[in-house]
């Protein structure tokens, strides 16, 4: 940070040299303890439901889709045509 800008922000400061009444001080770390606690419940709540989630989604997948055939077209100086195509299905 600019050290004017700190100097600045630090010269008219509204809380400069004062402190909390030490039971003041300490409900608002209680108030802040407590919803860190149902915080990382509910944390713990979601990441697992993701997690089974990605597991229902991996064993449910839908099958892949079938790959197009191919062609191969050739033609020779006399005009003759070979056309090849290539099935990914084809087994022997």
């Amino acid at each position: 940070m600019n050290d004017d800008l700190t100097r600045l922000l630090r010269a008219h400061d509204p809380a400069a040299g004062k402190t909390l009444h030490p039971a003041t001080r300490a409900r608002l770390f209680a108030e802040r303890a407590a919803p860190r606690r149902v915080q990382r419940w509910r944390v713990a709540v979601v990441a697992a439901a993701l997690v089974l989630l990605a597991g229902i989604a991996a064993l449910v997948r839908r099958p892949d889709p079938e790959p197009p055939r191919r062609q191969i077209q050739y033609a020779t100086k006399s005009g003759t045509r070979i056309i090849w195509t290539l099935d990914p299905n084809f087994r022997m």
